[in-house]
């Protein structure tokens, strides 16, 4: 090696030791102001694509006026066809009705505690996973107070959602489980969310599509719905879907049995 060669081998060394000085002296404030500065970017890019969604369901008063929502879907489910009926209070509040061919489940959730009704009418409280479970099916409102129903909401970026191209979203379940929501690159309408599955001993996550939207009152709300858990398909059609009818006695336990 010819002595500007060596030179210039020596130079380089210099270099690459004064960056490195230069990186480990660097003030720890630049460091914590630049990792402020990332996740001040992702928080508004989260608020972004949410206020995106919420616009595109329809204006701020015409979503506040929302009280309650009523419908009743004709299911398809692995064992056949039945009926949802559910009357879901933004406040909180569920009566949630399925009829099956052989047999009906009639359940609810009143002032934060989940029921359901168990042989001849005896009512049973229901544990915190299975009113869980209740309150996931109020499908239009889960897509209407996203924010209230999940949080840690984390940007991840472009992502494929059955078969369409999405924007994902991270989130958290109200059991703490991770979730991600999925949003239209053109409507910005919530195109679905996977979840972990509550209840232990079945699939490991599930699948929510939101297939079809209905203009109603001035908003945008879920009209049709896939479900995939595992190897099972469920699809309710809402045949009827209705704002701010809903009665208080609806929420009543309709015991017809001992307590």
């Amino acid at each position: 090696m010819n002595s500007e060669a060596r030179q210039r081998g020596v130079a380089r060394q210099r270099i690459i030791l004064l960056l490195l000085i230069g990186v480990s002296f660097f003030p720890p404030s630049v460091h914590s102001q630049t990792s402020q500065v990332k996740a001040a970017d992702a928080a508004t890019a989260v608020a972004e694509i949410l206020d995106a969604a919420e616009q595109a369901m329809g204006k701020e008063a015409a979503r506040a006026s929302i009280r309650s929502v009523s419908l009743v879907a004709v299911c398809r489910g692995p064992r056949g066809d039945y009926e949802t009926r559910m009357i879901s209070e933004r406040s909180g509040n569920l009566s949630f009705q399925q009829f099956f061919p052989d047999h009906k489940n009639i359940a609810g959730i009143l002032d934060g505690r989940g029921w359901q009704l168990a042989d001849k009418g005896r009512l049973e409280w229901i544990d915190p996973i299975e009113t869980f479970v209740l309150r996931s099916h109020e499908f239009p409102l889960v897509a209407l107070d996203l924010e209230k129903r999940f949080h840690d909401f984390r940007t991840i970026g472009r992502a494929q959602f059955q078969g369409q191209e999405t924007t994902q979203i991270a989130m958290t379940d109200q059991l703490g489980h991770p979730s991600s929501a999925y949003f239209s690159l053109t409507s910005h309408l919530l195109v679905g969310i996977t979840d972990t599955n509550a209840r232990a001993g079945g699939p490991q996550n599930i699948t929510i599509r939101f297939d079809k939207w209905r203009r109603t009152n001035g908003v945008n709300l879920v009209s049709h719905v896939t479900i995939f858990s595992g190897s099972e398909t469920y699809v309710f059609n809402f045949k009827s879907l209705r704002v701010n009818v809903a009665e208080k006695n609806a929420f009543q336990i309709p015991v017809t049995g001992p307590r």
